[in-house]
């Protein structure tokens, strides 16, 4: 796949999240910031500048850039944590390292843990990047919690994969055919920016109807 054809790793949260809010970013480019936007930006500001930390043998890089051409994302890592592990064969070489090492990305959210796996769906997205791009097999990442200041384990269980290949082909599905999913109202809408864009609750009906039969076939 080409690089012009890839997808931001950004919009499979999205996905995740909600098929409409991806389809209004991602097709219709709408976007509008609330609350919970301004400061989930401002708390990525930091890591989108790019930095490199090493301390008791642990290497933080941030603002590293990724791509999975098999799958057709690419995107920025809010910060990939390294652990030198062997000297051969080199799996670190976009880092500038040698030798073999252990890689973990780390995704920073605003919020807290949530119940759906939107979160999750998008760093595993991230290490299924940095496992084509390097050979290497990545057993788990992180979550980190502005909330809660804590950060969440996530580990890429063939469960998670699968789920996130398949959300993987689902966008690009969205995208290449423009489609616009119909509003369904849940509960999450409420914390939405684009709630006003959407009107979920006004437009649940036909619409609404109409794309579950075209789901369905």
């Amino acid at each position: 796949m080409r690089d012009e054809d890839l997808i931001p790793l950004s919009a499979l949260q999205h996905l995740a999240f909600c098929e409409r809010q991806c389809a209004l970013i991602h097709v219709e480019r709408e976007w509008a910031e609330n609350r919970l936007t301004a400061e989930g930006r401002t708390l990525h500001e930091r890591v989108d500048e790019g930095y490199r930390e090493y301390r008791r043998g642990l290497r933080q890089f941030s603002g590293v850039h990724v791509r999975n051409l098999r799958l057709g994302i690419y995107g920025q890592l809010d910060v990939v944590e390294v652990v030198k592990t062997a000297e051969e064969p080199d799996n670190a070489s976009f880092l500038r390292l040698k030798g073999q090492w252990e890689l973990h990305p780390v995704e920073f959210k605003r919020g807290k843990p949530k119940k759906h796996d939107a979160d999750r769906v998008q760093v595993c997205a991230q290490a299924l990047c940095l496992e084509e791009m390097t050979g290497s097999t990545i057993q788990s990442g992180s979550l980190f919690y502005g909330e809660i200041r804590r950060r969440e384990q996530v580990d890429f269980e063939p469960s998670l994969r699968a789920k996130t290949e398949a959300m993987a082909t689902r966008l690009r599905q969205i995208i290449v055919e423009q489609l616009l999913p119909g509003p369904v109202y849940k509960r999450h809408c409420r914390a939405c920016s684009l709630i006003e864009v959407c009107q979920p609750r006004s437009q649940n009906g036909a619409k609404a109807q109409a794309y579950r039969k075209e789901l369905l076939g």
